[in-house]
């Protein structure tokens, strides 16, 4: 009886504990964060002859590229089939009204280290397309000459921007209420 009544009371205080820890206030014993207003505005203007406001309404063209397929793609010193490699296309910078402003080069090094980031216009770099249709990147600059520019400082770039990333630094938008 007496083992009865104990067992019942360890399970009822198990049962208890588990509820109180899920109640709604929780000391954390951090500061409250404080809520910083938001503002946004248009990355990006619609091409010609769409409506702004209707998602969906773009639809592949033919001359069309994804940025995605690019990234990464390596950047030859001309059009001929034996040109040799300069780098790799790592990222491309954009104006603030969505235009292309320069495309960002990963020169030198080996396997990415002690490689370097350079910043070219975006004129430089062509597409090249031969008659079995394989396309690669052009750019009409040397290795020497991309080789010498200066480094690209990324970090110096729209500070504070969130990325997938999850970079520690970052602001974080406020959770949505629940």
């Amino acid at each position: 009886m007496l083992r009865t009544t104990l067992l019942t009371a360890a399970c009822a205080l198990l049962i208890g504990g588990s509820a109180f820890a899920q109640s709604a206030t929780q000391d954390t014993g951090m500061p409250a964060q404080t809520e910083t207003p938001a503002s946004s505005k248009d990355l990006f203007t619609s091409p010609a002859g769409t409506d702004p406001g209707t998602v969906g309404s773009i639809q592949p063209k033919d001359g069309q590229q994804l940025v995605t397929s690019l990234i990464g793609s390596s950047v030859y010193e001309s059009e001929q089939n034996d040109a040799a490699s300069v780098g790799k296309l790592n990222d491309f910078i954009l104006a603030p009204d969505g235009k292309v402003e320069a495309v960002v080069v990963g020169v030198g090094g080996f396997l990415g280290v002690g490689s370097k980031d350079v910043a070219v216009s975006p004129a430089k770099l062509k597409m090249a397309t031969r008659s079995d249709g394989k396309t690669w990147l052009v750019l009409t600059a040397s290795k020497d000459e991309l080789n010498s520019a200066p480094a690209f400082d990324r970090t110096k770039l729209a500070p504070g921007i969130m990325s997938s990333g999850g970079d520690e630094g970052a602001a974080q938008p406020a959770s949505p209420a629940q």
